[in-house]
């Protein structure tokens, strides 16, 4: 039975038209791939294996006591089949402090756990704050200053709006440094407070881009004479941030985090609303949860998912997630989202609820692309071979290859050449 095939120039087509159309709603969520594929090697959060290497070394270098508790929580989460990373290390973590009582666990008492937990989220807060080695001349190399360069050129009826799950200040950094007003759901100067009626209805910041963080940022903290959520950059080491781990969603109840995720339902549940992804692995169920939902109730809304789904197998070739019809993305695109939720992978698509390869239908000629193909497509190598087909010189020719953009980056590049050959009609 042969493979569905895609063919990246008719849909790259289509996503040119969704963006030189003003009727479309355009919004972005940004996950962890943003924050590494920065354009900056020294600038950028450590994906979840090297952030989970570097903060299990600073634990151990910190107490012999807290690095035998992680050596033996280790075990225990690689013994149930689990994959030991920072997510399952804090899950673990605060379910023993939950439990405990006045027991002892893994050679620490309750107080110890919170002190760990405490110490593996100052790590995380560390490993995040990569404003600190950003230099000033160097803002305008991020890739996030791509994405600012390209909404600066916005003449829509809708401005973007940007929902990321990170905590750094780069898409902060990159809106400010290119001098666009934005709304982040906070009101006032000297201490900015959360505002959740004005995320709400935001009619009232109509012609801003939004940027809403999801899982909360650096410097937002607690003012406790009012219970007030607010921005202080000093606070950094007090920050109020969602972490990554299994009981984050008891977290997620409170404000501002819940009036976000309503904000994230309540855009994909507009007319002709558009929401795509990159650097987001679907890895946070609570919000995938929701845009499931969100989808089913709008009526016709479309999520665009670019999804970079390659990695190394243990035999260090690479291996496609999306390849496995048990991934619970391409699920939520096959199954769950009714058609209208489709996922760019790097080798296959699920496009129109089937999965299949990507595949050129003919080959590229710069002369009559309006848009090149080498600019979002990396074409596999001709194959020599004495069967017929098309051919090139004494190669055969044969359509397939890597789709760019889920790479956060080669995105930004990307939109960029859009509104650079098309003019202000093409960006946001």
């Amino acid at each position: 039975m042969s493979m569905n095939t895609h063919d990246p120039r008719e849909h790259i087509r289509g996503i040119h038209q969704i963006l030189i159309s003003d009727k479309k709603r355009i919004g972005f969520l940004f996950g962890a791939g943003s924050s590494f594929a920065t354009g900056l090697p020294t600038v950028c959060v450590p994906a979840s294996e090297q952030m989970t290497q570097a903060i299990v070394a600073a634990v151990e270098a910190h107490s012999p006591k807290f690095a035998a508790a992680v050596k033996k929580i280790r075990a225990e989460i690689e013994i149930g089949e689990l994959a030991f990373n920072i997510e399952s290390l804090l899950s673990s973590i605060e379910a023993k402090r939950a439990v405990i009582g006045g027991g002892t666990l893994n050679g620490l008492k309750s107080n110890g756990f919170s002190k760990l937990a405490d110490l593996v989220k100052t790590q995380v807060v560390r490993l995040v704050s990569v404003h600190e080695a950003l230099k000033p001349e160097d803002r305008p190399k991020l890739a996030h200053s791509s994405l600012a360069n390209w909404v600066a050129k916005a003449r829509r009826k809708f401005p973007a709006e940007l929902f990321t799950t990170n905590y750094d200040y780069l898409f902060e950094i990159a809106l400010e440094d290119s001098r666009i007003p934005y709304f982040d759901g906070f009101a006032g100067s000297f201490e900015p407070f959360f505002c959740p009626e004005a995320v709400e209805d935001i009619d009232a910041y109509t012609r801003l881009v939004k940027l809403w963080k999801m899982h909360g940022s650096l410097g937002w903290t607690y003012r406790e004479r009012d219970k007030a959520v607010i921005r202080d950059k000093m606070a950094a080491a007090d920050s109020i941030l969602i972490y990554p781990s299994h009981l984050k969603y008891d977290t997620s109840k409170k404000q501002p985090y819940v009036g976000l995720i309503d904000r994230l339902c309540a855009f994909l549940q507009q007319d002709d609303a558009v929401l795509f992804t990159c650097g987001y692995s679907f890895g946070d169920n609570h919000i995938n949860e929701r845009i499931v939902t969100s989808l089913r109730r709008g009526a016709n809304s479309h999520v665009i998912a670019m999804y970079y789904d390659e990695f190394r197998g243990q035999d260090n070739k690479s291996v496609f997630r999306l390849a496995d019809d048990a991934n619970s993305v391409r699920n939520m695109a096959t199954r769950e989202t009714e058609g209208k939720m489709s996922v760019y992978g790097r080798r296959h698509a699920v496009i129109g609820g089937k999965f299949g390869e990507w595949r050129l239908g003919d080959e590229p000629n710069s002369m009559n692309e309006s848009i090149r193909v080498s600019q979002y497509f990396d074409e596999d190598a001709a194959t020599p071979s004495g069967e017929a087909g098309e051919r090139m010189g004494d190669e055969r020719w044969e359509g397939t290859g890597r789709f760019l953009l889920p790479d956060f980056e080669k995105l930004t590049d990307f939109l960029n050449h859009l509104s650079s050959s098309d003019g202000p009609v093409s960006t946001l």
